[in-house]
C-alpha cells in the first residue's frame, strides 16, 4: 500500500511539474467515458489436493479398509464486464472517477470424501461420508479513484477503492452406513444422513490497480491493468452430521488478481 501511495505521489508531482507546452501535445482526456472489459481472474487462495489410501488392516480374520481424500478448489476464468467514468485533466495530471460491474459469477469448490469397508469374510459393512462446499462470487461492482500522467497519446494510472459483491457458500454432506448382514449393526441396517447449510452476504472490501490506456483514436481508447481485488473471506456452518455436533464449518478467501484488457468510448 505504501508503493501505491508512493508512486501516487510521484504522478502528482511528474504531472503538476510538466510544462504547459508539453501538455499541449497530449491528448485531451477530459470528460466522460464508457466502456467494455475483458480479462482474467486468479484467486490469491491456491488449489491443493491430498488423499490417504486406501488402507488395509487384517485383524485376524476382520479386515479393515479405508480412504481418505481432500481437495481445494481455486478461482480461474475469464472476465468481463461493463464501465463508465469521468476524467479531470490539469497539464499532464489526470484525475478520474469511475464505477464498473462484473459480468457472470465466478467460483470453487471443497471437497472431502471417506470410505471404508469391514468384514470378515462373509458379511461386509460400508460406511461413506462425502461433503462438499461451494463458493460463488454472483456479481460485484466497484468505485475508484484514477490518479495519472498523460504523455502524448498514452496515460499510465493507479486507481484505488471500494468493491461490494454477493457472495455465497452452498455446502452439503452425505453420510451413509450399510450393514446388510449384521456385522457390526443389527441386519439389513441403513443409515443415511444427507445436510445442507448455505450463507449469502453483500462484501465490502478494497480495490487497487495500476495500468495504461492508449488513444487509438478521437474517441476510442484501449487500456490494460492489473486490479487487486480484496473481499474479506465467508464462512457457512458444517452441513449435516457435523454441524449437528459443532463441527468446523467452511471458510473462503475472497482475495483476488485480476489481469484486464478493455475499449472505452470517450464522448
Amino acid at each position: 500500500m505504501r508503493t501505491v501511495i508512493g508512486m501516487g505521489a510521484a504522478l502528482i508531482a511528474a504531472g503538476l511539474g510538466a510544462g504547459s507546452a508539453h501538455a499541449q501535445d497530449s491528448v485531451d482526456w477530459s470528460g466522460f467515458y464508457a466502456g467494455i472489459y475483458g480479462g482474467y481472474a486468479l484467486d490469491a487462495d491456491g488449489a491443493s489436493a491430498s488423499s490417504v489410501g486406501p488402507l488395509a488392516l487384517d485383524l485376524g480374520g476382520f479386515m479393515l479398509n479405508g480412504s481418505y481424500s481432500e481437495t481445494d478448489g481455486r478461482i480461474s476464468g475469464i472476465i468481463g464486464g461493463l464501465n463508465a467514468g469521468y476524467n479531470y485533466q490539469h497539464n499532464n495530471l489526470v484525475l478520474g472517477l469511475e464505477a464498473g460491474v462484473n459480468i457472470g459469477q465466478y467460483g470453487k469448490t471443497d471437497a472431502t470424501a471417506l470410505s471404508g469397508t469391514a468384514t470378515d469374510g462373509v458379511n461386509i459393512l460400508t460406511a461413506s461420508f462425502d461433503q462438499s462446499a461451494s463458493y460463488n462470487v454472483n456479481w460485484y461492482t466497484d468505485f475508484v479513484g484514477r490518479i495519472g500522467l498523460a504523455h502524448e497519446n498514452w496515460l499510465f494510472t493507479l486507481k484505488g477503492g471500494v468493491v461490494l459483491a454477493d457472495a455465497s457458500i452452498n455446502a452439503t454432506s452425505a453420510l451413509l452406513v450399510n450393514d446388510p448382514g449384521g456385522l457390526i449393526l443389527p441386519a439389513g441396517t441403513v443409515i443415511d444422513v444427507p445436510g445442507s447449510s448455505s450463507s449469502s452476504q453483500l462484501l465490502i472490501g478494497p480495490t487497487f490497480g495500476i495500468g495504461d490506456e492508449t488513444m487509438l483514436t478521437q474517441n476510442v481508447s484501449l487500456s490494460a491493468e492489473y486490479t487487486y481485488v480484496g473481499l474479506p473471506d465467508l464462512s457457512a456452518p458444517a452441513p449435516g452430521i457435523g454441524g449437528l455436533f459443532g463441527g468446523g464449518g467452511t471458510t473462503f478467501e475472497g482475495a483476488i488478481h485480476q489481469v484486464k484488457a478493455g475499449v472505452k468510448y470517450h464522448f
